[in-house]
């Protein structure tokens, strides 16, 4: 009667081997997986954040800002004390609102939410609303817009009403404003798009 035989050395060598590789595969996989994650769900944040600031245009919110004697508005403020003489008031931006970006690092990492004080159409530091990452992570940043500005800078503004848009201050005749995204590992892209005629923000 033959004794059953074991594995030889080499075999079990060749085992471990080709679960080597293919466990390598499958991690390879999983990485290239969740960096495109990164990337698409970073495209949908800054798409909601440029909705976020439409629906607050069409809403009429309010933001708190300086306003001296002769009605000329000013500053984001907390209090009068901001204001060097003026009032704090608590009014809807005569501008509307608006989603500041730049192409330049380390400002590629954020989007500047700001309320349009001034009514220019661009954003100026001192009517900063709040500053959110484009990315919930390190590894997504914006590298290019169009239309850009000088610098690189894109500014999105929706003015109410109703509201209408204006990039960069209604200094372009382009319909369209695109936002590119880039992971700094895969190096693929993704764009948000918003379109002046019809409001429609996407991402693909």
């Amino acid at each position: 009667m033959r004794m059953p035989r074991g594995f030889t050395m080499i075999e079990m060598l060749i085992s471990l081997g080709i679960f080597a590789v293919i466990t390598g595969v499958v991690m390879a996989n999983f990485r290239v997986g969740s960096q495109g994650d990164e990337l698409r769900s970073a495209s949908q944040l800054v798409a909601s954040s440029i909705r976020r600031v439409q629906t607050s245009a069409i809403a009429g919110q309010t933001a708190r800002f300086c306003r001296d004697s002769e009605g000329h508005d000013g500053r984001v403020c907390a209090g009068d004390g901001d204001c060097g003489g003026g009032a704090c008031v608590n009014d809807v931006p005569r501008g509307g609102y608006g989603l500041h970006f730049d192409t330049t690092e380390p400002n590629d990492r954020f989007m500047v939410t700001f309320a349009d004080t001034n009514a220019d159409g661009r954003f100026q530091a001192e009517e900063e609303v709040r500053r959110d990452n484009v990315s919930v992570n390190i590894y997504v940043n914006v590298i290019s817009v169009a239309p850009a500005a000088l610098g690189s800078v894109l500014d999105i503004v929706f003015v109410p009403p109703r509201p209408s848009v204006r990039f960069n201050g209604g200094a372009t005749s382009d319909l369209v404003a695109v936002i590119v995204l880039q992971h700094r590992s895969t190096m693929l892209t993704k764009t948000v798009s918003v379109n002046s005629i019809s409001g429609r923000i996407s991402a693909d």
